[in-house]
This record gives C-alpha cells, structure tokens and sequence, in this order.
C-alpha cells in the first residue's frame, strides 16, 4: 500500500504502515471467519432438505409413484449431501485461512510492534528510517 508523504516524515509513514498492515490482517482473519461462520449455518438447512426431499421420495413409493420420480428425488438428496460436504470442506479451509491471517498479524505486532511503540514515545523525532537500515 503506497502512502502520499504529503509532508510526513519518512519514519511516520513506516510507523503508519505498520498500524495499517496489522489492521488490515485482522480485518481479513475476521471476515473470513465471518464467511465460514455464513457457510457453517447453512449445514442444518441443507442436510434437513436433503432428509426430507428422502422422505419425500420413501413416501412416494410407498403411494406406488414411478419409480423414475422416486430416483429423481434420492439423487437430489444425494446432490445437496455432496454439496454439503463441499460446504464443510471450504468452511474448513476457511478457518484455516482466517487462523494463517490472524497469526500472520500477531507475528507482524510481534515483529513489529515493540518498535513502533517505542517509536511512537521516543521523547525526540526519531531519525530518518534509511538511518535503521540494514547496509
């Protein structure tokens, strides 16, 4: 993310980018964890369609409706189970995801943090950030 200097020092725009990257890291951990919390919710909904579009096609053959109407619905069933399984699968790769991006900005705040802290209360301008620089 590019910053305009606009006046800023090139030590306060670092300090900025720090508190930037950490807020966006959590921000992304907590919307993924968010969108596998909507895709977990939809595993009660789909797994009682699939039961009673079973129950549906048992009650039609036991009426002595077609056989072919009777499969059509057992293979629906069977497509919302398969999808279901898809669904748990991304809620799980989900988590895993949104576990990366929150350790990823507690490994930033760690890396990073003691020294933006003691940036933010040097009692003095800190000098110019090149001056950190690794030669």
């Amino acid at each position: 993310m590019e910053l305009e200097t606009k006046g800023e020092t090139p030590d306060a725009i670092d300090l900025v980018n720090y508190f930037v990257v950490r807020a966006q890291l959590s921000v992304a951990g907590a919307k993924l964890r968010g969108l596998a919390d909507q895709v977990t919710s939809t595993y009660s909904y789909v797994e009682r369609c699939a039961e009673a579009t079973d129950r549906r096609a048992e009650q039609m053959a036991a009426l002595s409706v077609d056989s072919g109407t009777v499969a059509v619905h057992h293979d629906a069933a069977a497509m919302m189970r398969a999808a279901l399984d898809r669904a748990r699968a991304m809620a799980a790769a989900l988590d895993a995801l949104s576990a990366k991006f929150s350790a990823a900005a507690a490994e930033h705040e760690a890396d990073y943090g003691p020294v933006a802290d003691a940036a933010r209360g040097m009692p003095v301008r800190m000098a110019d950030a090149s001056f950190y620089a690794n030669r």
